[in-house]
């Protein structure tokens, strides 16, 4: 495979639709598909995927350069670029929907749990005025 680059990059591939020489332009692509393969991993938003897609579809201009395929590749470069942010938007107001929903949950079990110990140190209080403090009034005149 080594071997195949190296004859390309010898022969000029390098034409005016590619943006790099052959074998950086494969480097490139080697990063950026690793870069994207881990954010979609971590993340699972889907528009890391199409970027990357779009990405590893710039190759193309190293080995044809018909005027049909690029602009073929012009053409599918912009409709996935757009459908990356499309996605990309839609993931993060969709995020923050789940985030603000979870404050809220949070928000709502915070309050219960110091409505619930509220409650309980006014019945610990209670208990503690009814044993310490109980109204004797009727003892004393017995006696």
């Amino acid at each position: 495979m080594n071997l195949f680059i190296t004859e390309l990059a010898k022969d000029g591939m390098q034409n005016v639709y590619a943006p790099l020489p052959l074998t950086a332009h494969i480097i490139f692509c080697a990063l950026a598909t690793l870069l994207y393969a881990v954010l979609f991993n971590r993340r699972g938003k889907r528009h890391y995927l199409i970027v990357m897609i779009a990405i590893d579809m710039t190759i193309m201009t190293q080995f044809w350069t018909d005027s049909i395929v690029i602009t073929a590749l012009g053409i599918s470069e912009v409709i996935l670029l757009a459908l990356a942010i499309f996605l990309g938007y839609k993931e993060n107001k969709e995020e923050k929907e789940r985030d603000k929903e979870r404050r809220e949950l949070a928000e709502k079990k915070r309050l219960e749990r110091e409505e619930k110990a509220r409650s309980e140190k006014l019945f610990v209080k209670q208990e503690y005025i009814d044993q310490n403090f109980v109204d004797n009034a009727f003892e004393d005149d017995d006696k």
